[in-house]
């Protein structure tokens, strides 16, 4: 019996940005009713998952920063896997060298090392070239957003001995220098660095990740593996579809998703996660 349902938002639960179909929704209901919690397995922060889970009827589950905290229904923390901050001006060095821009998220803010306008506006300019001038009017507009509250790091020392740090989300308007950057970060052993959409890529802790933070929360809800079921459509979710047999792929998943996923279901913006839960909890 699968008791605990976890998905990836973007590309997968949500068919707009920050909005869930009213048939996912009542599938959600559904599982509910069927025994079974969600929860959501995101690189996103605190603040920009806010809305998201309000649309549930339950306070779902929450991993964020790809695995660097995680929160219980009743907004507990139970789980930290920070970033190792001794490796801050390595990795945004690395970042900058290959002129791609950079956001910090730590616990108490959004920063980076470089000019914070300049960072928002080739972010803006991002979102507008791999989705949609509509979705960049979001972000240009929602103050909410973390490119709308960066801060450029005035003393690197005070930073690192400061601060939290959850991610560091690098970014670029074509794909060739963010290979380069991954390529450059190989050699770090205790970092994991991944990509969760087009021309991006996510660096944190090597255990901060969607799957292992599940795998830990697992074993502290007393749940077995077989009573988990996963659902994601990129890079990032790759761990969890390593460590959960019921994983599942919506059709607009990236190549490797799916040839790791136990069933392959509708796209996103088909309510995939409907047909998933539907298909899969009687």
């Amino acid at each position: 019996m699968i008791k605990l349902i976890v998905s990836d938002l973007d590309g997968t639960l949500l068919d707009e940005p920050n909005s869930i179909s009213k048939i996912n929704l009542d599938a959600i209901d559904y599982a509910y009713r069927k025994g079974a919690r969600f929860g959501f397995a995101t690189g996103r922060d605190l603040a920009s998952v806010n809305s998201i889970k309000s649309l549930l009827n339950q306070e779902p589950l929450l991993i964020l920063g790809n695995g660097a905290v995680i929160y219980d229904g009743d907004g507990t923390v139970v789980g930290e896997d920070f970033f190792p901050n001794q490796y801050l001006g390595e990795v945004t060095g690395i970042m900058n060298a290959h002129d791609v821009c950079h956001m910090i998220f730590t616990t108490d803010g959004f920063y980076t090392t470089t000019d914070a306008d300049e960072v928002r506006r080739r972010f803006i300019e991002r979102i507008a070239a791999v989705a949609s001038k509509e979705i960049a009017d979001i972000f240009d507009t929602d103050k909410k957003k973390p490119c709308n509250n960066l801060v450029q790091i005035a003393d690197m020392h005070e930073f690192t001995e400061t601060k939290r740090i959850i991610k560091i989300e690098g970014f670029h308007i074509n794909s060739d220098p963010v290979e380069a950057v991954k390529r450059d970060l190989e050699k770090y052993t205790d970092l994991s660095h991944l990509s969760t959409g087009k021309n991006n890529v996510e660096v944190t802790n090597i255990t901060a990740q969607k799957g292992l933070a599940l795998k830990k929360y697992m074993k502290n809800a007393g749940l077995s593996e077989d009573e988990i079921m996963v659902l994601g459509d990129s890079d990032n979710d790759i761990s969890m579809f390593e460590n959960f047999r019921y994983s599942f792929a919506p059709e607009n998943s990236c190549d490797e998703i799916k040839k790791k996923a136990y069933r392959i279901v509708k796209s996103c913006k088909e309510h995939g996660v409907s047909d998933a839960i539907y298909g899969f909890i009687k």
